[in-house]
């Protein structure tokens, strides 16, 4: 990384090491808000819109014959099939399931949810199937689901929860573009979000090579005489795939230093996962000319690095 009297000035470090340990020592435990938990207005109107086909299941609660009845009941109501993956947590429409081993040969039997105005006998015995071998129907039978409403509430609950990790990274986004908002407003500088080469062109006139069709940067930032290109993420939990991530985003910086020298890359990474991959972390900070965390962007390092066209 890039030595200079900026880090003295802000931070106190007095050469690069200093500044690493700085970088290492100032993650962030957290950057969760309130609505990193749940989303509950994606939740709500998931189930909002099943909501009819989800009370008409309400009638199989206690039923004694339950087999047949939830073949009655698809036969007057169809609409009910395509919600019924959701009720074991899937979102396919298309359901493999392995059946025992028959001479050591791997069988599946496929059973289909798409939306059809009525069902032949032999599809809705085969849904009957899969509603019983899955355990729906014993859950129905002995009332184990009273309210099928509330009870797919919950199974949304469960599903948002995958969902957290990707809310981690939008939420580094959404906390450093208050920064480059601010920067941009005092400065009058104009930025754009996840800026592609097309729309960096478009909107800013500059040429930027990229290693891969789909690359979109997080942030674009036209300062007037240069372009900065920035990349976020944050990082709770440590692993593996931290050292690919450092790796990856070296390569981006050299690939970018090669085609567009002209062009700045600032890397803005942050999160206690990093200090279970210090020595990946460092490669990069080596090589990167650029790599910040928020507390440095708070103390104003990127305003200056923007400002003074470093």
């Amino acid at each position: 990384m890039k030595y200079l009297d900026i880090f003295n000035k802000r931070l106190a470090c007095s050469d690069t090491d200093e500044v690493f340990n700085y970088l290492i020592t100032h993650m962030k435990e957290t950057i969760k808000g309130w609505d990193f938990f749940v989303a509950w207005e994606k939740v709500m109107n998931k189930v909002g819109i099943i909501e009819v086909e989800l009370n008409i299941l309400n009638y199989l609660s206690g039923k004694k014959n339950i087999r047949e009845e939830f073949k009655i009941l698809i036969g007057k109501y169809p609409e009910i099939v395509e919600i019924l993956p959701i009720l074991i947590a899937l979102r396919e429409k298309n359901i493999k399931v392995l059946e025992p081993l028959e001479n050591n040969v791997f069988n599946y039997k496929e059973y289909t949810f798409h939306k059809k105005k009525n069902y032949s006998p032999n599809e809705i015995e085969m849904l009957a199937e899969f509603a019983e071998k899955s355990g729906l129907l014993k859950m129905f039978e002995e009332q184990n689901i009273k309210n099928v409403v509330d009870y797919v509430i919950g199974i949304e609950v469960g599903l948002d929860t995958n969902a957290r990790k990707n809310r981690s990274g939008t939420g580094m986004e959404l906390i450093t573009e208050l920064f480059i908002k601010k920067i941009c407003s005092d400065n009058k500088y104009r930025y754009i979000k996840q800026a592609t080469s097309q729309k960096i062109k478009e909107l800013f006139g500059y040429d930027v090579s990229v290693d891969k069709s789909e690359r979109s940067f997080d942030f674009a930032i036209d300062s007037g005489p240069k372009l900065y290109l920035i990349e976020t993420n944050y990082y709770s939990g440590g692993g593996s795939k931290l050292k690919s991530v450092a790796g990856e985003f070296t390569t981006l910086f050299n690939f970018l230093k090669e085609k567009t020298p002209e062009h700045g890359f600032i890397w803005i990474t942050d999160g206690k996962g990093w200090e279970t991959a210090i020595n990946p972390l460092r490669e990069s900070f080596d090589k990167v000319d650029y790599i910040l965390n928020l507390d440095m962007v708070q103390n104003g390092i990127l305003k200056d690095i923007i400002s003074q066209g470093l």
